[in-house]
């Protein structure tokens, strides 16, 4: 879970929202969930994670690099919310199926949506709510790809 932004608000509705979204695929799919909280995401939105999943799921209370470098790792499937490309670039690492959680803009997010556009058509995300599935990409590796170019421009 990201957090709030000049663009997009986390409020109890939108979180209600994505929740519910959520909760519907985790039940048809019959899927767990783990819920890792960024460093933007308010302790309401944190807690009320807690209160709706339960003890069906796994909620981390607090910022943990390693829960949430493991659930990289181990995940099946990957749901970022919208307001964090960092967190979908990461995730895009992996090469797994990625899911946005998609909030209502508070003024034009154009930024945002063109870099999502740029990832559906490389296949990478879907929209959560979207049927689960899996699907396969070439991992993003832009570190190791702009090594090598650069690389290959110094030996020539």
């Amino acid at each position: 879970l990201g957090g709030p932004t000049k663009y997009y608000e986390y409020s109890l509705e939108n979180i209600k929202n994505i929740f519910f979204v959520l909760n519907n695929l985790l039940e048809k799919n019959d899927l767990q969930l783990v819920v890792i909280p960024s460093m933007r995401t308010p302790k309401s939105t944190i807690d009320y994670a807690l209160e709706y999943f339960g003890e069906n799921h796994t909620v981390i209370c607090n910022v943990d690099k390693k829960a949430y470098l493991s659930a990289l790792s181990r995940s099946d499937s990957i749901v970022v919310t919208c307001d964090s490309s960092s967190m979908i670039s990461e995730a895009a690492l992996t090469g797994k199926p990625i899911y946005v959680a998609n909030i209502l803009p508070r003024k034009n997010d154009r930024r945002f949506k063109k870099f999502r556009n740029l990832f559906r058509e490389l296949n990478i995300i879907r929209n959560l709510g979207e049927d689960v599935e899996n699907w396969s990409y070439k991992k993003l590796d832009e570190t190791n790809r702009v090594a090598n170019i650069i690389k290959q421009k110094i030996n020539s």
